[in-house]
């Protein structure tokens, strides 16, 4: 005969405690009202592997109506900025005892309309969506309406559910007027995509225009589709720019991405041109990357710690889903290192 499996009431009598305190371990979330001692939850822990108790996840996924999930759609491929993103709500996520779902579009005509789908029919317990205007706000609303969602991108406006906005126009503007109190002449921008929507780019020319550029001194060149994803493709871009004739060639340029501007340097440093000496560079995302380079990359960004307070209100959203919803801000600075 096959034998009995376990339950948690033989696991609550080995380990000398009740049956609600082996699905409070069992569980991994945390409980304010009932908070199980450390010794208490090692002594369930070992009754739970000497009995090779397993704890049904479809059975409790019913009985509480929870999937202990939060999912992450983000658009592909996944840049330094989102991966840290997604660090930071895996370690919330789990320092609340749920699991991390990741899901990706922009790779396949279809995948943002599956996202929503597998949201709607209830995939997971709350979601975050790294947005680009391909994921549009009609389809934010109706999974708010399901789930607490939180949707980072500036082109976004709460209508039911949270939104992280990160004020990189005002870090953006501040880098610009850094590069016009260095004297420089001939400011370049690299820019994604068009995309209709260039916070970081009209910044940084607005700037310059503001002091007195005139347009033609001022030059933005734009990526192809891959949105500065391909470290060959941005060096092409710069190499462009900089084997230009002397008094066209930039003497700053600053990427829209910090991967776009390590491009930059390593293009810059192959034609022999000195940074800063003679080529100012600034990113934008403050990837670990930049700080190890020599010289370093001065670019504009934020701190990753400073998502964890909007993730945690997502996640304070799941047990309480009538809290009103909003717009979260991060603010970006510029991170002066050796590069300008």
């Amino acid at each position: 005969m096959k034998p009995r499996r376990a339950t948690q009431a033989d696991v609550a009598r080995a380990a000398r405690v009740s049956v609600a305190t082996v699905s409070y371990v069992a569980s991994g979330r945390a409980n304010r009202k009932n908070p199980a001692t450390p010794e208490v939850t090692a002594r369930v822990l070992r009754a739970m592997r000497e009995l090779d108790y397993t704890p049904a996840r479809s059975g409790r996924v019913l009985a509480r109506n929870r999937t202990g999930l939060v999912a992450v759609a983000a658009y592909t491929p996944f840049n330094p900025w989102a991966l840290g993103l997604i660090t930071q709500i895996e370690g919330v996520a789990a320092d609340h005892g749920l699991g991390v779902v990741i899901q990706r579009y922009g790779h396949t005509e279809n995948a943002a309309d599956l996202i929503e789908t597998h949201l709607l029919e209830g995939l997971a317990d709350a979601a975050v969506v790294v947005g680009s205007p391909s994921f549009g706000a009609g389809r934010l609303y109706r999974i708010g309406r399901r789930i607490p969602l939180l949707a980072v991108h500036h082109s976004y406006r709460p209508r039911g559910f949270d939104v992280m906005v990160q004020q990189e126009a005002t870090a953006v503007r501040e880098a610009a007027e850094h590069l016009v109190r260095l004297g420089v002449e001939r400011p370049a921008f690299l820019d994604v995509p068009d995309t209709g929507d260039h916070p970081r780019r009209d910044a940084f020319v607005e700037t310059f225009l503001e002091h007195g550029y005139k347009p033609g001194s001022i030059t933005v060149v734009q990526d192809r589709e891959n949105a500065f994803t391909g470290f060959l493709d941005s060096r092409h871009l710069a190499t462009d720019l900089l084997t230009r004739s002397p008094g066209r060639r930039p003497d700053a340029i600053m990427a829209n991405s910090d991967r776009a501007a390590i491009a930059t340097m390593w293009a810059a440093m192959q034609l022999g041109i000195s940074i800063p000496q003679e080529l100012k560079v600034i990113g934008a995302g403050n990837i670990p990357e930049g700080a190890d380079l020599r010289p370093a990359l001065t670019t504009v960004g934020s701190a990753v710690e400073e998502f964890r307070p909007a993730v945690e209100r997502l996640i304070e959203r799941i047990d309480d889903p009538g809290m009103r919803t909003g717009t979260l801000k991060v603010p970006w600075r510029l991170i002066l290192r050796d590069s300008a």
